[in-house]
Protein backbone atom coordinates (compact mmCIF):
# COMPACT_ATOMS: atom_id res chain seq x y z
CA UNK A 1 0.00 0.00 0.00
CA UNK A 2 1.51 3.44 -0.88
CA UNK A 3 1.42 6.68 1.42
CA UNK A 4 -0.77 8.03 -0.27
CA UNK A 5 -3.45 5.49 -0.99
CA UNK A 6 -6.95 5.59 1.62
CA UNK A 7 -7.65 2.61 3.99
CA UNK A 8 -9.48 0.58 1.72
CA UNK A 9 -13.17 0.04 2.73
CA UNK A 10 -14.44 -2.29 -0.06
CA UNK A 11 -13.54 -5.10 -2.18
CA UNK A 12 -14.93 -5.70 -5.70
CA UNK A 13 -16.93 -9.47 -6.02
CA UNK A 14 -18.34 -10.24 -9.85
CA UNK A 15 -18.07 -6.93 -10.38
CA UNK A 16 -19.99 -5.12 -7.51
CA UNK A 17 -18.50 -2.93 -4.61
CA UNK A 18 -18.91 -4.51 -1.02
CA UNK A 19 -18.34 -1.86 1.39
CA UNK A 20 -16.65 -3.26 5.07
CA UNK A 21 -16.20 -2.12 7.85
CA UNK A 22 -11.77 -3.08 8.98
CA UNK A 23 -11.86 -1.73 12.54
CA UNK A 24 -9.22 -3.96 13.95
CA UNK A 25 -12.04 -5.83 16.44
CA UNK A 26 -14.17 -6.96 13.56
CA UNK A 27 -11.16 -8.37 11.88
CA UNK A 28 -10.26 -10.34 15.32
CA UNK A 29 -13.73 -11.43 15.04
CA UNK A 30 -14.08 -12.67 11.43
CA UNK A 31 -10.39 -14.37 12.49
CA UNK A 32 -11.72 -16.10 15.52
CA UNK A 33 -14.73 -17.30 13.30
CA UNK A 34 -12.31 -19.05 10.75
CA UNK A 35 -10.79 -20.72 13.40
CA UNK A 36 -13.98 -22.73 14.83
CA UNK A 37 -14.63 -25.84 14.53
CA UNK A 38 -17.57 -26.23 15.52
CA UNK A 39 -19.27 -24.88 12.29
CA UNK A 40 -19.59 -26.46 8.73
CA UNK A 41 -17.26 -24.52 6.36
CA UNK A 42 -20.31 -22.35 4.47
CA UNK A 43 -21.52 -21.30 8.16
CA UNK A 44 -17.84 -20.21 9.45
CA UNK A 45 -17.11 -18.55 5.90
CA UNK A 46 -21.01 -16.55 6.16
CA UNK A 47 -20.13 -16.18 10.08
CA UNK A 48 -16.84 -14.49 9.15
CA UNK A 49 -17.58 -12.35 6.40
CA UNK A 50 -20.77 -10.97 8.60
CA UNK A 51 -18.40 -9.78 11.32
CA UNK A 52 -16.95 -7.51 8.70
CA UNK A 53 -19.81 -6.86 6.33
CA UNK A 54 -23.71 -6.19 6.65
CA UNK A 55 -24.25 -8.16 3.24
CA UNK A 56 -21.55 -10.88 2.69
CA UNK A 57 -21.73 -12.13 -0.31
CA UNK A 58 -20.69 -15.95 -1.44
CA UNK A 59 -17.37 -16.01 -2.46
CA UNK A 60 -15.78 -13.17 -1.19
CA UNK A 61 -13.41 -14.67 1.73
CA UNK A 62 -10.53 -15.19 -0.70
CA UNK A 63 -10.63 -11.50 -2.05
CA UNK A 64 -10.62 -10.25 1.77
CA UNK A 65 -7.90 -12.43 2.66
CA UNK A 66 -5.74 -11.28 -0.27
CA UNK A 67 -6.84 -7.56 0.92
CA UNK A 68 -5.52 -8.40 4.86
CA UNK A 69 -2.94 -10.77 4.62
CA UNK A 70 -1.45 -9.80 1.71
CA UNK A 71 2.07 -11.48 2.18
CA UNK A 72 1.23 -14.07 5.19
CA UNK A 73 4.32 -16.81 5.44
CA UNK A 74 3.92 -19.74 7.37
CA UNK A 75 6.48 -19.17 10.35
CA UNK A 76 6.58 -19.95 14.06
CA UNK A 77 3.46 -18.21 16.05
CA UNK A 78 5.26 -15.26 18.43
CA UNK A 79 1.78 -13.58 20.05
CA UNK A 80 -1.82 -14.34 20.35
CA UNK A 81 -4.54 -11.79 20.51
CA UNK A 82 -6.45 -13.38 23.17
CA UNK A 83 -3.35 -14.08 25.50
CA UNK A 84 -1.33 -10.95 25.22
CA UNK A 85 -4.59 -8.79 25.06
CA UNK A 86 -3.40 -7.21 27.68
CA UNK A 87 -0.08 -6.50 27.10
CA UNK A 88 -0.95 -5.06 23.43
CA UNK A 89 -3.91 -2.63 25.39
CA UNK A 90 -1.08 -1.16 27.56
CA UNK A 91 1.25 -0.89 24.86
CA UNK A 92 -0.74 0.69 22.45
CA UNK A 93 -2.12 3.36 25.45
CA UNK A 94 1.90 3.57 26.67
CA UNK A 95 3.04 3.94 23.19
CA UNK A 96 0.43 5.68 21.37
CA UNK A 97 -1.95 6.88 23.79
CA UNK A 98 -4.60 4.92 21.90
CA UNK A 99 -7.51 3.48 23.87
CA UNK A 100 -8.14 0.09 22.39
CA UNK A 101 -11.19 -0.30 24.56
CA UNK A 102 -12.63 3.20 23.37
CA UNK A 103 -10.58 4.12 19.81
CA UNK A 104 -11.46 2.68 16.34
CA UNK A 105 -8.72 1.55 14.03
CA UNK A 106 -8.58 0.42 10.65
CA UNK A 107 -6.87 -3.14 10.47
CA UNK A 108 -4.06 -1.72 8.74
CA UNK A 109 -3.37 1.04 11.48
CA UNK A 110 -3.74 -1.47 14.24
CA UNK A 111 -1.50 -4.11 12.31
CA UNK A 112 1.55 -1.40 11.15
CA UNK A 113 1.04 0.80 14.88
CA UNK A 114 1.41 -3.46 16.49
CA UNK A 115 4.53 -4.00 14.69
CA UNK A 116 6.30 -1.03 15.63
CA UNK A 117 6.15 -0.94 19.11
CA UNK A 118 9.46 -0.19 20.13
CA UNK A 119 11.83 -2.06 22.41
CA UNK A 120 11.24 -1.61 25.77
CA UNK A 121 7.84 -1.63 25.56
CA UNK A 122 7.06 -5.46 27.74
CA UNK A 123 5.06 -6.63 24.87
CA UNK A 124 8.13 -5.85 22.80
CA UNK A 125 10.31 -7.64 25.72
CA UNK A 126 8.02 -10.55 25.71
CA UNK A 127 8.34 -11.40 22.01
CA UNK A 128 12.38 -11.04 21.74
CA UNK A 129 12.01 -13.09 24.82
CA UNK A 130 9.71 -15.75 22.75
CA UNK A 131 11.91 -15.58 19.69
CA UNK A 132 15.71 -15.49 21.24
CA UNK A 133 17.50 -18.13 20.43
CA UNK A 134 19.26 -20.29 23.61
CA UNK A 135 22.72 -19.97 23.07
CA UNK A 136 24.93 -22.97 23.11
CA UNK A 137 26.20 -23.79 26.24
CA UNK A 138 29.69 -22.68 27.40
CA UNK A 139 31.39 -22.62 30.76
CA UNK A 140 30.06 -18.83 30.96
CA UNK A 141 27.05 -18.42 30.19
CA UNK A 142 25.12 -21.40 32.41
CA UNK A 143 23.38 -18.04 34.44
CA UNK A 144 22.13 -16.55 30.62
CA UNK A 145 20.70 -19.92 29.54
CA UNK A 146 18.96 -20.39 33.11
CA UNK A 147 17.45 -17.30 33.21
CA UNK A 148 16.31 -17.35 29.74
CA UNK A 149 14.42 -21.07 30.20
CA UNK A 150 12.76 -19.86 33.02
CA UNK A 151 11.70 -16.37 30.74
CA UNK A 152 10.88 -18.65 28.12
CA UNK A 153 8.40 -20.88 29.83
CA UNK A 154 7.15 -17.79 31.80
CA UNK A 155 5.83 -15.66 28.20
CA UNK A 156 5.31 -19.01 26.46
CA UNK A 157 2.41 -19.01 24.45
CA UNK A 158 -0.30 -21.59 24.84
CA UNK A 159 -0.44 -24.04 22.17
CA UNK A 160 -3.69 -24.69 20.23
CA UNK A 161 -5.04 -27.78 19.68
CA UNK A 162 -4.01 -27.97 16.54
CA UNK A 163 -0.66 -27.11 17.21
CA UNK A 164 -0.31 -29.75 19.87
CA UNK A 165 -1.21 -32.57 17.41
CA UNK A 166 1.17 -31.22 15.14
CA UNK A 167 3.70 -31.36 17.90
CA UNK A 168 2.89 -34.69 18.96
CA UNK A 169 2.69 -36.29 15.41
CA UNK A 170 6.38 -33.99 15.38
CA UNK A 171 7.47 -36.13 18.32
CA UNK A 172 5.86 -39.39 16.97
CA UNK A 173 8.10 -39.13 13.64
CA UNK A 174 11.41 -38.28 15.34
CA UNK A 175 10.64 -40.95 17.51
CA UNK A 176 10.06 -43.55 15.47
CA UNK A 177 13.26 -42.20 13.37
CA UNK A 178 15.46 -42.40 15.92
CA UNK A 179 14.35 -45.98 16.70
CA UNK A 180 14.88 -46.77 12.97
CA UNK A 181 18.34 -45.65 13.65
CA UNK A 182 19.34 -47.73 16.76
CA UNK A 183 17.71 -50.50 14.86
CA UNK A 184 19.88 -50.21 11.68
CA UNK A 185 22.92 -49.87 13.84
CA UNK A 186 21.86 -52.99 15.95
CA UNK A 187 21.90 -54.68 12.82
CA UNK A 188 25.36 -53.51 11.30
CA UNK A 189 26.80 -54.60 15.14
CA UNK A 190 24.91 -58.05 15.67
Amino acid sequence: MKLQDRLPDHIMVRGKKVRLDLDFRNVLRMIDTLGRDDLLPEAREWLAMKCICRHPRKGMLPEVKRLLFPQVEEHERITDFEQDADLIRAAFMQEYGINLFRDRLHWFEFACLLACIPAGNKYSDILNIRIRPMPAATSYNAEERAWLARMKAEFALKLTEQEQQEAYSKGVQKLGAMLLALAGEGDKNG
